[in-house]
C-alpha cells in the first residue's frame, strides 16, 4: 500500500542537499548517529546486553546495507518516525527532554540518504515484534510491508543515484566512519573485516605520552611538540600542540565530536580565540547543536566548556613549568608570537609564561624571567630606533629593550608593573643614561661646530648638542620626542599629498601648532671625526658635513625623510667636492 511522506519532501531536500548539509556524505553520519541511538535505546531497557555493534556491506559502487542490531521500530513507530519530518523517537523519552546520551535530535537525518539514493529501503523488528520493511521514495511516497525472517534491530539499504557511486566504495566509506565515527563508543565493521573502524581509546588520561602523539600523527598527519589530555564536565579528549607556527587566522583542522559523533573541523566556537596553535581531538558533552548539526548553539553550557577547556591547558602548561621547563621553552620558542598575543589580555596565561618569553634587547635574546633580575632597563617601540641605540647601550653596559614587535610594549609594561621592576620607556630627556657631558674645554673647542651645526640644521627643527658616549665610530646620535615624531610623520604626509584632497587639512594641522619642540643631534666627542671638526673653522663647510651626518643618523633611526632631507644627500656631498677641488680646501 501507498503512503505519501506528511511534508513537501521536494522542498525538504531542496534545504538538506543546499542549506543545511555542507555535503552529501552527512548521510553516513546520519545512519551511524541513528545507529548508535536504537543501540542505546536496547541498552536501556536492557542493561546486561553489551553486544551492540554497526555492520555495512557493500556492493562496490552500487548498494549499501547498513545495519545496526539495535532497537527496531514496530508499524506504529514507522509511520510515524519514518514518515513524519521533524519528529524523533528520542524526544519524550525522559520528562519531554532528551536524554544526553541519545545523539539525534530532529528526526529529519535519514532524508539525507535521498542525497544519494532515489529509494531508502529500511527493514526493522523490534525485540518480541513483528518485521517491516518500508520504501521511501524521492517524490514524496512509501511503502509499509510485513517482512518474515527479519532479525531484531534496523538494515537500512540505499541504491547508489548517478553521480552518488564513490559514496559506495570501501575506501570512502572507511574514511568517513573514522572522519565522522571515530570516537563513538559503539563499534563500527565493515563486512567481512575483523578489525573495527572506530578503534580509540574511552578515555585519553591514562594513555602514555607517547601514544598520544602516535595517535595524533595518525589522525593529523602532523608531529606534534606535545599532547594536552583534556578531561572536564563538558569536554573530553586530546589537544596538540603544533610543531610549527601559525596565524591567529587559522579556525579549522579540528576533530569536535558532540556526544561521540563528529560536529565540526572549526574551533571558533568552542575554543576560545588563542587556541590556533592547537589542533584539537575533543568529544562534548551537555552541549546543544545547531539545526544542521555542524555547530555548537551558544549558551550558557558552551561558555562553561570554553572555561572548562581554557583552565585544562593551563593547568598542564603549569605542570610544564614545574616538572619540564624545558619542553615549556620548546613550545614557547614556536609558539612566541601567539602565547605572546594571549598573555596581554588574560592575567593568568601572563603569570604562566612570561618566564619563558623571549623579547629582544641590547645584551641579546632575554626572557621575561632574566628581566626581572634586571637592575634597570628602558624600552623603545620602534625596531629601528632600538638598532640605532643598541650599541650605545651595549657600549655603556645599559639594557635597552625593543619593543617594536606585536604585544611586546603590553607585555615589557605589564612585567615592570606587575613585579614592580626598574623598567620604563625611553624619552628624550633620559639620554643622559648612555651620553655623558664633555669637559668646559671641549664645549670651548666645539663652539664653532655647535654654532654652524644649529644653522644647518634650523630647517629641519634640529638643534645640535655636545656629548660623548660608545662606541667611538658613532659620530652622531638621533634623538626625537613622540611630539618632533608626529609631526614629522605629518610633514611627510603633507610633501607626499602635496595638492591631493587632504592638502587644506595637513596645512591648518601644522599651522596650529604654535611652537615646535626640537628633535636633537649629539654630536659624539669620542668620535676622531668629530674631533676633527672642532678644529675647522670654514662655516660653510662645517654645515654641509652636518647637514650630511644629520641624514645618516636620520636613516640609521629608521626616521621617514622628508622631501627637503631627501635632496640633502646630494646636495651636500656635490658641495663638498666642489670645495675639495676649489681653493678652498683645508
Amino acid at each position: 500500500m501507498d503512503f505519501r511522506f506528511q511534508v513537501n519532501l521536494g522542498g525538504i531536500l531542496d534545504v538538506l542537499s543546499n542549506h543545511l548539509y555542507k555535503s552529501p556524505d552527512v548521510f553516513l553520519r546520519e545512519l551511524l548517529q541513528n545507529g548508535v541511538d536504537a543501540i542505546t535505546l536496547r541498552q536501556k531497557h536492557s542493561p546486561r546486553w553489551k553486544d551492540g555493534k554497526i555492520t555495512i556491506s557493500l556492493e562496490p559502487g552500487r548498494r549499501m546495507r547498513f545495519r545496526d542490531n539495535g532497537a527496531g521500530l514496530d508499524e506504529e513507530g514507522i509511520h510515524r518516525f519514518l514518515a513524519v519530518i521533524g519528529e524523533s523517537s528520542k524526544t519524550k523519552l525522559v520528562n519531554g527532554k532528551i536524554p544526553e546520551d541519545y545523539i539525534g535530535r530532529f528526526g529529519i537525518g535519514l532524508l539525507a540518504c535521498f542525497m544519494v539514493s532515489d529509494t531508502i529501503e529500511v527493514h526493522t523488528r523490534p525485540a518480541g515484534g513483528a518485521g517491516h520493511v518500508w520504501i521511501g521514495r524521492a517524490d514524496g511516497t512509501y511503502t509499509l510491508e510485513p517482512l518474515e525472517n527479519c532479525p531484531e534491530g534496523t538494515s537500512v539499504l540505499l541504491t547508489a543515484k548517478p553521480g552518488a557511486e564513490d559514496y559506495f566504495q570501501a575506501d570512502t566509506v572507511r574514511e568517513l566512519v573514522q572522519y565522522y565515527g571515530l570516537a563513538l563508543p559503539v563499534p563500527v565493521y565493515l563486512s567481512g573485516d575483523s578489525e573495527r573502524l572506530n578503534a580509540i581509546p574511552e578515555s585519553f588520561a591514562e594513555v602514555s605520552r607517547s601514544q598520544l602523539l602516535a595517535f595524533g600523527e595518525w589522525l593529523f598527519g602532523d608531529e606534534f611538540l606535545d599532547a594536552v589530555p583534556i578531561q572536564t564536565p563538558h569536554v573530553s579528549g586530546v589537544a596538540y600542540i603544533l610543531p610549527y607556527r601559525t596565524g591567529a587566522s587559522v579556525k579549522t583542522g579540528h576533530r569536535i565530536y558532540l556526544k561521540q559523533m563528529l560536529l565540526t573541523e572549526k574551533g571558533d566556537t568552542l575554543l576560545p580565540s588563542w587556541a590556533f596553535f592547537l589542533r584539537c581531538f575533543l568529544n562534548t558533552r551537555g552541549l546543544r547543536p545547531t539545526a544542521s548539526r555542524e555547530d555548537f548553539y551558544e549558551d550558557q553550557e558552551l561558555e562553561m566548556a570554553r572555561v572548562e577547556f581554557a583552565k585544562a591547558i593551563g593547568d598542564y602548561l603549569a605542570e610544564l613549568s614545574r616538572d619540564d621547563p624545558e619542553r615549556l621553552q620548546k613550545i614557547v620558542n614556536v609558539h612566541a608570537d601567539a602565547i605572546k598575543a594571549m598573555a596581554v589580555w588574560d592575567n593568568d596565561l601572563f603569570l604562566l609564561f612570561i618566564d619563558y618569553l623571549p623579547f629582544e634587547t641590547s645584551e641579546g635574546t632575554m626572557t621575561g624571567a632574566a628581566l626581572k633580575k634586571a637592575k634597570f632597563g628602558a624600552w623603545v617601540n620602534s625596531v629601528p630606533k632600538f638598532k640605532q641605540l643598541r650599541p650605545v647601550f651595549m657600549a655603556q653596559g645599559k639594557l635597552l629593550i625593543c619593543t617594536g614587535y606585536v604585544s611586546d610594549q603590553e607585555l615589557i609594561s605589564k612585567l615592570a608593573h606587575t613585579f614592580s621592576l626598574p623598567l620604563e620607556p625611553l624619552h628624550e630627556d633620559q639620554m643622559d643614561l648612555v651620553l655623558d657631558m664633555p669637559s668646559a674645554a671641549e664645549e670651548d673647542a666645539a663652539f664653532s661646530l655647535l654654532q654652524a651645526a644649529d644653522r644647518g640644521l634650523q630647517d629641519f627643527d634640529c638643534r645640535a648638542e655636545l656629548r660623548r658616549f660608545l662606541p667611538a665610530d658613532l659620530p652622531t646620535l638621533y634623538a626625537i620626542s613622540d611630539d618632533v615624531a608626529f609631526l614629522r610623520q605629518i610633514q611627510t604626509i603633507q610633501d607626499s599629498s602635496r595638492g591631493g584632497i587632504f592638502t587644506n587639512a595637513l596645512d591648518s594641522l601644522l599651522s596650529s601648532v604654535e611652537a615646535r619642540p626640537l628633535a636633537t643631534l649629539y654630536l659624539n666627542q669620542n668620535s676622531p671625526l668629530i674631533r676633527r671638526l672642532t678644529k675647522t673653522r670654514n662655516a660653510s663647510l662645517l654645515q654641509s658635513i652636518v647637514r650630511v651626518l644629520y641624514v645618516q643618523a636620520l636613516m640609521a633611526g629608521g626616521h621617514p625623510l622628508r622631501g627637503g632631507e631627501m635632496k640633502v644627500i646630494n646636495q651636500e656631498l656635490l658641495r663638498l667636492v666642489e670645495f675639495a677641488g676649489g681653493t678652498g680646501k683645508e
